[in-house]
Formats: C-alpha cells, sequence, structure tokens
C-alpha cells in the first residue's frame, strides 16, 4: 500500500482551516453565553481564513487599509511573529553547525 505524502503547505492550509472553524464555532458559543466575548473569536476566525483564501485576504487588506490603527497593530503582531519565527531557526542551525 503507497504512502501519500502530505506536504507542509497541505498541512497548513487544513490547521488553519480547523483554527478558523474553530474560532468561529467559540464564537458562535460567545453569541449565546453573555459572559463571553464573541468578537475576539469571529476576528481570529476571519484571520485563519484570510491565510487560506485569497478573497478573504483580499477583503482583510482592504479593511486594514481603511482603518489605519488597527494596521498598525497588525503588522506589529505579525512582525513579532517573524521575529520569533527567524529566532528558532537561528537557533536550530547553530545546534546542527555545532553538533
Amino acid at each position: 500500500m503507497p504512502k501519500t505524502v502530505v506536504s507542509t503547505y497541505q498541512r497548513r492550509r487544513a490547521r488553519n482551516i480547523a483554527l478558523a472553524i474553530f474560532f468561529f464555532i467559540v464564537g458562535v458559543i460567545g453569541v449565546l453565553v453573555p459572559i463571553m466575548p464573541q468578537v475576539p473569536f469571529f476576528v481570529m476566525s476571519l484571520l485563519f481564513l484570510s491565510l487560506v483564501s485569497r478573497r478573504v485576504h483580499r477583503s482583510v487588506r482592504r479593511f486594514l487599509r481603511r482603518h489605519p490603527k488597527i494596521e498598525a497593530t497588525y503588522h506589529l503582531w505579525r512582525h513579532r511573529r517573524r521575529r520569533k519565527r527567524r529566532g528558532r531557526i537561528q537557533k536550530k542551525k547553530t545546534r546542527s553547525a555545532s553538533v
């Protein structure tokens, strides 16, 4: 029986769709339960969905251009995440070079 090879892209795409659905469901629960906030969960759902769908990505980009304060916060968040990822990559490279 041949092994199916799942690429990293397909895994990321599946993970992003799963997270978008999860946050959407939690947002719906937030609408039903008055104590729990729903807006942050819907926003997270939208952001994860924008990583998968070009149409949603364009809409999010258009929204961010219209709201510069939110755009600045979003870019700071993305920049911090990239810095963390680069740091992890550098650590892995130095570990493998020292071995």
